[in-house]
């Protein structure tokens, strides 16, 4: 089982730095349409994140 933990820990780690990188690049992107998109997959990626975060640990996710 500490190789599935290791792992969904690694995934959601990876995840929640990738929705913080759309979250970057819809700051800078000019299209509307484009950056409004890349916000929509920021929050995709961190809530899936957040799953992933509560199912390792589901007595901390009240904690934050």
């Amino acid at each position: 089982m500490p190789q599935k933990i290791d792992r969904s820990t690694s995934r959601a780690t990876r995840l929640h730095r990738e929705a913080m990188n759309c979250v970057t690049f819809a700051v800078r992107e000019r299209d509307t349409e484009h950056a409004a998109e890349l916000i929509d997959e920021a929050i995709r990626l961190k809530r899936r994140s957040s799953e992933l975060e509560e199912a390792i640990a589901p007595e901390d996710a009240d904690h934050r």
